[in-house]
């Protein structure tokens, strides 16, 4: 997963630009696959990523709630709290296509 996540990270850079984005992109798609338990991107593994996106987006879910806290134990919940995760899964549906 390692290689996968560099590759993103490159994939969402801005050319000519040096900021953090891309890297908290990359971030923000491997914090969701660890809390899904997701150990290998493959078809199975974007098509649970993508059934779940509006979940992902929708604060009132549960799903959100759940993906929130499991986010704070960790000190990571800024990525879904500032919408990192939500802008990433842009990037990540476009990237595994």
């Amino acid at each position: 997963m390692y290689d996968f996540y560099n590759e993103f990270e490159k994939y969402c850079k801005t050319p000519g630009v040096d900021s953090g984005k891309a890297r908290s992109y990359a971030n923000a798609i491997e914090y969701l696959c660890d809390y899904l338990k997701i150990r290998e991107i493959n078809t199975q593994a974007i098509a649970q990523i993508k059934s779940l996106e509006n979940d992902i987006c929708d604060k009132d879910s549960e799903f959100h709630q759940d993906l929130l806290h499991f986010l704070a134990s960790r000190g990571q919940k800024s990525y879904l709290a500032k919408g990192y995760i939500k802008a990433a899964l842009k990037y990540f549906f476009d990237f595994v296509k």
